[in-house]
């Protein structure tokens, strides 16, 4: 007896669009660009949700923008490519049913790959990254980029089926990339509708509806497209092209109140030394690191009068209580969440400290300044300043040069052979003349 075979069920229109269509190359393409950058970028980022989000956000809108926009378009234009036109007009299902079967899977690839990458910069962050602020931040702007990029590559089909025109892809993407990047329209209000537009910095945060809003106008105008290419009722695109006039609408009068100041990074977080260290409560990991820099410092002031009470990471122009700290910016001072050069962040801590400003230039001064940060600061960093300007000041034969590294020298260890007692009250004395130019009030060494 013979038997015959079943035939084999065929696979799933979807399916084999997500197999052998441009979708899998599309989520490769669209992960990559955004991990090269992220990772060529990473010592900028790494450690600050805000410096994350705004970095991914760029990458995500200004290079991912363009490149989706160049594959959905590339795609658009297959059937026409192989010149089968013909069969999709003949075919059974809906014109919108069609057009879902082909795009959907480029769609979902370009959002899996930005995705991947995007969970990739987070995990990256993570570690270095300060337990104060919190991620959520993040979470709207992502899905709003994902928004963004569904609707290009939604977009872009579209334009590549009705543009009978083989270099129409990478038109397109130079179009899609100079209407991101291009800044011919950055002081008008059309600026709040490009996707790739941040008016916050890294302390500044989204109102939670902004993200919201952005998603309703790009996928608005996506579907709103989509619906008047493809759908038999035409008029059902107004719906959505409705939304996203209201989106537009909402976005443009808000402007830039659609942004606004982290509230963490209006606090400080201070460590118990005195004078106390203090830096901004979104760079709270560091605080140890910072204190452990400038333990030399403040253990040297211990019970010296007249000097501010706390180094703090500030914003603004210091009072007269405070002393400014070195700014903490990532991927030069600080990479990775650690402290690149602590020596070097001492000295310049000890520098501000010591400084009179541009208004008290007299030799006198910058002698007894120099000293007393070269003393307070005592790492290898200062010893290796003053020897280089020694060295340099001889090898010019700058007289007067070699006289004042030699006075600086001198006034250097006749600080440091003072008693305990003695040096207090010479600092003390000394930081009361801080704020002040008159030479009779510094004391002498």
């Amino acid at each position: 007896m013979t038997t015959t075979a079943l035939p084999r069920p065929c696979p799933h229109p979807l399916r084999a669009e997500s197999r052998h269509s441009v979708a899998p190359w599309a989520a490769i393409a669209v992960f990559l660009i955004l991990a090269i950058v992220m990772v060529s970028k990473a010592e900028q980022w790494q450690g600050s949700w805000g410096t994350t989000r705004i970095t991914l956000h760029s990458a995500a809108t200004v290079l991912g923008g363009p490149l989706v926009a160049a594959i959905g378009c590339w795609h658009g234009g297959r059937e026409r490519r192989c010149r089968t036109d013909a069969l999709r007009i003949a075919a059974a299902r809906s014109p919108l049913a069609q057009f879902a079967v082909a795009a959907l899977p480029v769609v979902l690839a370009v959002v899996v790959g930005y995705v991947l990458a995007a969970a990739g910069t987070v995990a990256a962050s993570w570690p270095y990254a300060s337990a104060g602020p919190s991620l959520s931040p993040l979470v709207l702007p992502v899905m709003a980029d994902a928004v963004f990029l569904a609707a290009t590559a939604a977009g872009a089909v579209v334009v590549g089926r009705l543009v009978r025109w083989r270099p129409a892809a990478p038109v397109f993407a130079g179009l899609t990339y100079a209407v991101l990047a291009l800044p011919a329209y950055r002081e008008t209000a059309v600026r709040f509708l490009i996707p790739s537009v941040e008016d916050g910095i890294g302390e500044a945060l989204p109102a939670w509806w902004q993200p919201v809003a952005m998603s309703g106008w790009t996928g608005g105008l996506a579907v709103a497209a989509v619906l008047a290419y493809a759908a038999r009722r035409r008029w059902a695109g107004l719906l959505p092209l409705a939304a996203a006039v209201c989106a537009a609408v909402l976005l443009v009068q808000a402007g830039a109140r659609a942004w606004r100041p982290d509230p963490v990074a209006a606090r400080q977080v201070c460590d118990d030394s005195a004078p106390r260290v203090c830096v901004n409560a979104l760079d709270e990991n560091l605080l140890p690191q910072v204190s452990r820099a400038l333990s030399g410092i403040t253990g040297r002031l211990a019970g010296v009068r007249n000097v501010p009470v706390r180094f703090e990471d500030l914003r603004r122009a210091p009072g007269p209580d405070e002393a400014q700290l070195p700014q903490l910016f990532r991927g030069q001072s600080v990479v990775r969440g650690q402290l690149a050069d602590p020596e070097r962040f001492a000295w310049e801590a000890a520098a501000e400290l010591t400084s009179r400003g541009d208004a008290c230039e007299a030799p006198r001064f910058d002698r007894v300044d120099s000293a007393v940060r070269d003393w307070l600061v005592s790492n290898g960093l200062s010893d290796r300043r003053r020897a280089s300007w020694a060295r340099l000041a001889r090898e010019q034969g700058d007289e007067q040069a070699v006289a004042r590294s030699e006075a600086g020298a001198r006034a250097l260890r006749h600080l440091a052979s003072m008693d305990e007692g003695r040096q207090r009250a010479w600092l003390s004395r000394y930081f009361a003349s801080r704020g002040s130019c008159d030479a009779r009030e510094v004391p002498r060494l």
